[in-house]
């Protein structure tokens, strides 16, 4: 059961398969997952190849935002940040598919609630992202999370160092991370939303949403250029949900928990949700057709 808290494009690596079809005007169609992608009127073939494409390593295969450290007021108390990378949009269908290869959560996407390779991905777990000791080993960890070999974190990573784990590693924001980013850094503005005093400008929430989620990056952007971290689908983060620690540099959270944060609202609740200091939390093994993600990259 969730807790609530009211506090008022890219380029990936993939086994590409070909099937050639002929008709009588001689022409080659390229299919890839069962959808032609290529069509070319040709008089002969001299070879195929097939091939796995790899990402150059250092690619950056989801495009992410600088966000300069500072300070920012967290539960009442006064945490600093050091300099991060995060999403500029939450993961998408497209990136969850392509990583993980067309493996579905228990429920996928659907028409109900928003399906196509720019939506955002949802009915993901926490689980699902970091991955689990059942049926994966340990990749590496960061922020205090370890994260498995059957994860997306992982499988991510491996693609974007051109085929094997290096340094750059993608992991869940912390809740500081997180609500720093939303609240535009060290902008001034002390906005409600993220981006703006008006939620419509910048959020799908339950009075706009037609109860379904939006393409990533419909609404306006943040001062940082980040979109949907108010509204569209709540974001899964790496802590533990609980009592702030009294520590106030990049502060990772409560040590222990039943229920991982979430954050930003969704299409599926009232403004006061979508504040940039509003927070829920749910099992680590739960998933919602409101509930997806967005990456930090390391270092």
């Amino acid at each position: 059961m969730r807790k609530i808290v009211n506090k008022s494009l890219f380029f990936m690596a993939f086994l590409l398969t070909i099937n050639v079809a002929w008709s009588q005007n001689r022409t080659m169609k390229v299919h890839r997952n069962g959808s032609v992608v290529y069509t070319e009127k040709i008089s002969q073939i001299d070879s195929i190849t097939y091939s796995t494409d790899t990402l150059p390593i250092g690619s950056n295969i989801i495009e992410m935002v600088s966000v300069p450290g500072g300070t920012t007021t967290l539960n009442g108390s006064s945490v600093s940040i050091s300099t991060f990378q995060i999403g500029k949009y939450e993961v998408t269908q497209k990136q969850w598919y392509d990583v993980m290869g067309g493996w579905s959560p228990a429920s996928a996407p659907s028409s109900s609630y928003g399906v196509g390779d720019n939506y955002p991905m949802y009915n993901v777990s926490w689980n699902d992202i970091v991955g689990t000791s059942s049926g994966g080993s340990v990749g590496y960890t960061e922020k205090g999370i370890t994260y498995y070999t059957n994860g997306f974190c992982y499988k991510l990573s491996v693609l974007a160092n051109g085929g094997t784990l290096g340094s750059m590693r993608y992991r869940l924001p912390t809740e500081a991370e997180w609500e720093y980013a939303a609240k535009g850094g060290q902008s001034t503005h002390n906005y409600d939303y993220s981006g703006s005093n008006t939620i419509g400008d910048v959020a799908w929430y339950v009075s706009n949403s037609g109860i379904t989620t939006h393409l990533v990056g419909g609404k306006s952007a943040n001062e940082l250029g980040i979109f949907d971290m108010s509204g569209n689908v709540w974001e899964w983060c790496s802590d533990w949900y609980g009592t702030y620690p009294s520590s106030t540099n990049n502060p990772t959270g409560a040590t222990s928990g039943s229920s991982r944060v979430l954050r930003g609202g969704s299409w599926a609740f009232d403004a006061s949700y979508c504040t940039v200091s509003g927070r829920l939390s749910d099992t680590p093994a739960s998933r919602s057709s409101d509930i997806g993600f967005r990456l930090v990259l390391v270092p």
